[in-house]
């Protein structure tokens, strides 16, 4: 018996084995989880090498589309000075614009005018008599009534039609027929109810004073516009002309607004009369000129800004902006910047070949800037052309820049293109997300079903051994041999 206990040691409770085995299997799924989790993050590597690739991309597609509205913008700019006219753009003013104002165009010479307004032309105003509230004028069935108005050479023919059972006329069904014959002849008679009188207006000018006709029936009669011998009844206003003067120079228009004809380039508009001469000053504008020329300026230096803050390299922490080491953009700053101290050619003998000379120069930071303003606004009254060259010729300024940046931000241009370029890779890059996810997705699930036929396989192993344990327990009790 005790050779036997040198072979021999207590067994745990079977029961202990029972409750092991047993809280092995509660949930098999628990550790296997972890494991797949574990696995699958190793393996998931290579999806998120792409994710932060497309990354990257889709960031220089956002700074190519950030560059291409800097570049438009100057490029607006740039165009607006290459308009024909615009270094030859004048000024009016008035001195009293509730009296008169005015207007220059670009061939308008520089002087200063005295006017006075003694009349404004007025439009011939006849009315009806006033009407009661259901007042209609009766065209029987099958019968047409019309009338006319006139006045210079222009004849309106007004038609009320009675249609098969005849019809009852109200003032505004009147004014309505007026107003559609004159719209359809671009005639400016128009006619209008107020207080239940028909009030009919023609053009201004004493040589648009209207005349009124029956022609069939009695409309204007009954409406007391005429008479029976086509006198009017109620003239309200007379047809008379404006009548103002320049200078002293007596002047009359049968129009108040828009009067271009008197001096040469300056249109008119004549507002009220005066008690006193209103000054007239019209010479060059200066202003809207420079205020071009600074919004050019303006965008040239927002641009280079931005360019210097994309491709600057921190020298301390060695930090590269999103676009350091891109060609094509050192290109387009490279050429701006030539664009602007270049020399223009073409120029006539004696006028600025360079910004510089006209007062346009970069300061210690590389900003553009109007650095001497009596040079330029000079030049602009005296000489605009000089300055309209520097920008406009075919190597003037503006035209370089326009040149440089239109191929780079039209449709289907070079940014455009490099847009589409790295687009297409975004693509690709994503494509391949989408296959590796599905590999994946499927490889998950295969290694968790191995696993688990693993962990299934442990168990049976765990439960046979005790099952064994057991049955020695049966034969030996508590000691068993190793």
């Amino acid at each position: 018996m005790h050779g036997r206990e040198l072979f021999l040691k207590p067994l745990r409770n079977v029961g202990e084995v029972k409750m092991n085995i047993s809280t092995l299997g509660t949930n098999p799924f628990s550790n296997i989880e972890s494991l797949v989790q574990q696995y699958m993050a190793i393996e998931h590597q290579p999806i998120a090498r792409l994710e932060n690739q497309r990354g990257q991309l889709n960031a220089r597609i956002s700074l190519y589309s950030e560059l291409s509205d800097q570049l438009s913008s100057l490029q607006s700019k740039a165009e607006d000075l290459l308009q024909d006219d615009f270094f030859l753009q004048n000024s009016a003013t008035s001195s009293d614009t509730s009296k008169l104002t005015v207007t220059a165009g670009t061939t308008a010479s520089s002087a200063t005018y005295e006017i006075t307004i003694t009349d404004l032309a007025t439009a011939h105003r006849v009315a009806s008599e006033q009407k009661t509230s259901n007042w209609t004028y009766t065209v029987g069935a099958g019968e047409t009534h019309s009338f006319t108005i006139s006045y210079g050479s222009t004849i309106l023919t007004v038609e009320l039609t009675g249609g098969g059972a005849g019809h009852d006329y109200t003032l505004s069904e009147i004014r309505d027929a007026i107003n559609a014959k004159a719209e359809e002849q671009g005639s400016g008679v128009y006619a209008s109810v107020v207080d239940n009188t028909l009030i009919i207006e023609g053009e201004l000018g004493a040589s648009n004073a209207m005349s009124f006709d029956d022609v069939t029936g009695t409309v204007l009669e009954s409406l007391d516009v005429i008479d029976a011998t086509n006198t009017i009844q109620h003239e309200l206003q007379t047809a008379s002309d404006a009548h103002f003067t320049v200078n002293g120079l007596s002047i009359t228009r049968s129009q108040n607004e828009g009067i271009n004809d008197v001096i040469e380039s300056v249109t008119l508009n004549l507002l009220a009369p005066t008690s006193e001469p209103v000054t007239l000053e019209v010479g060059r504008d200066t202003g809207a000129i420079t205020g071009g020329i600074e919004d050019f300026i303006s965008a040239f230096n927002s641009l280079m800004d931005y360019l210097e803050g994309q491709t600057q390299v921190n020298p301390s922490t060695y930090t590269r902006g999103a676009l350091a080491g891109d060609t094509l953009v050192r290109f387009i700053r490279r050429q701006l910047i030539n664009s602007i101290l270049e020399p223009v050619s073409g120029v006539s003998q004696g006028n600025p070949s360079s910004l510089s000379q006209a007062g346009i120069t970069f300061d210690e930071d590389m900003h553009l800037t109007i650095s001497d303003s009596g040079t330029l606004n000079e030049y602009l009254r005296e000489n605009p052309q000089a300055v309209a060259d520097l920008f406009q010729l075919a190597d003037g300024v503006a035209q370089r820049v326009q040149d440089l940046l239109d191929p780079l931000t039209r449709t289907g241009g070079t940014l455009e293109e490099q847009r589409e370029v790295l687009q297409g890779q975004v693509e690709d890059i994503e494509d391949r997300i989408e296959r590796l996810e599905d590999m994946l997705e499927r490889r998950e699930e295969q290694i968790r079903k191995e696993l688990i036929s693993l962990q299934q396989a442990l168990i049976a192993a765990v439960q046979q051994q005790a099952f064994m344990q057991s049955i020695l327990y049966g034969i030996y009790g508590p000691y068993v041999s190793f």
